[in-house]
């Protein structure tokens, strides 16, 4: 099975302005809050936390993605709209939660859309015996140095990773899948531009079958920079931005 990571869209004739986003409404105090959902640092959250809003530009379109990720009020989330979470609901899906919510756009309300938070990661499907990482660092004259390193098993990484400290930095290089994987969205930490979700080959046809909006694909095997580059994989996929 292949995996895709999540991808804004860059094609601004289909966002109808690029970007979409031209300010937030917050409804509290977003340092003091503590029901504020950007205090839920991939935590499942077992209250109704307290979520901004998205403004977006008159011009802009009301895309079935609308990536805000980072931004305050959405430090792991993002917004899909109703018929993207019909079709999540129909696959296997790990470690994401959907907060109804609603955009404004020229003064108006569209409750249509859903803020995800990223809760769970499963690295229980990792076959770490193949998969490579990065390990970044840097000596005394602050100079970048990379080691490729390897791990037995989970438990040797989560070691691992609860010990370092910047300037250590981990990440993948390749990733590679368990007999038992079968999930078609969820979210790794540690791989290159897929922090918004992975999907499956068959959650994505899926997604392109229903021309879910605003979005792209990259697969997970290529680097940001294999991607993105003049003529690249990007490129011949989905054009020029």
């Amino acid at each position: 099975m292949k995996y895709f990571a999540i991808q804004t869209c860059l094609n601004e004739k289909l966002l109808g302005k690029y970007p979409q986003v031209k300010g937030f409404i917050h409804h509290c105090n977003v340092e003091e809050e503590a029901n504020f959902i950007d205090k839920f640092i991939f935590e499942k959250i077992k209250i109704q936390p307290i979520l901004s809003n998205v403004v977006l530009h008159s011009m802009a379109k009301q895309t079935d993605f609308i990536d805000v990720f980072g931004d305050v009020g959405f430090n792991f989330g993002y917004l899909i709209s109703d018929k993207f979470k019909q079709i999540l609901g129909e696959f296997n899906c790990f470690g994401f939660q959907l907060f109804t919510t609603y955009i404004i756009q020229q003064d108006k309300n569209f409750y249509n859309y859903w803020q995800t938070n990223i809760y769970d990661f499963p690295f229980q499907f990792v076959d770490f015996k193949k998969t490579n990482f990065t390990l970044k660092d840097r000596d005394l004259n602050r100079n970048v140095i990379m080691n490729t390193i390897n791990f037995e098993n989970i438990d040797e990484f989560n070691l691992f990773v609860s010990n370092i400290r910047y300037p250590k930095m981990i990440s993948f290089n390749d990733v590679f899948f368990n007999e038992n994987m079968d999930l078609d969205f969820f979210s790794l930490r540690y791989i290159e531009g897929a922090h918004k979700g992975i999907v499956s080959e068959r959650l994505k046809n899926e997604l392109v079958r229903n021309e879910m909006s605003g979005i792209e694909f990259k697969p997970i095997e290529l680097s940001l920079n294999e991607w993105l580059m003049p003529g690249g994989e990007r490129e011949k996929i989905y054009g020029k931005t």
